[in-house]
């Protein structure tokens, strides 16, 4: 077996390199439009697509929750999620793009996919 010093110095130490979120993707956006969130997140990448994504991956992750919703509609969220056999979080991001929001598959969102 190697010492522990010497297994101690394989490991990188140097933070700097390690890529950060861009400022969107970490900072309410309470102000913002969705125009200016992507283009910030986007900023100074080749793929427009893979930069939003890698931005995407990279953010904090945060509860949505809706208290105090009829009982009939959520009923009829559940019942049209089954229909489409969609999971919660994939019926949500099926409803944002269905309102014309970019939002990429479950599976390119990913976190365990993260580049």
């Amino acid at each position: 077996m190697a010492d522990y010093k010497a297994k101690r110095q394989l490991i990188n130490r140097d933070t700097s390199t390690v890529e950060q979120a861009p400022e969107a993707a970490v900072k309410p956006t309470e102000s913002s439009s969705i125009q200016d969130i992507i283009a910030q997140l986007v900023n100074d990448r080749p793929s427009e697509h893979e930069a939003m994504l890698s931005a995407l991956r990279k953010s904090e992750r945060g509860n949505v929750a809706y208290s105090l919703v009829p009982i009939p509609i959520i009923e009829m969220i559940e019942a049209r999620r089954k229909e489409l056999k969609l999971g919660k979080k994939e019926y949500f991001y099926h409803l944002l793009r269905e309102d014309g929001l970019p939002v990429p598959t479950l599976e390119e969102l990913d976190a365990r996919n993260r580049r």
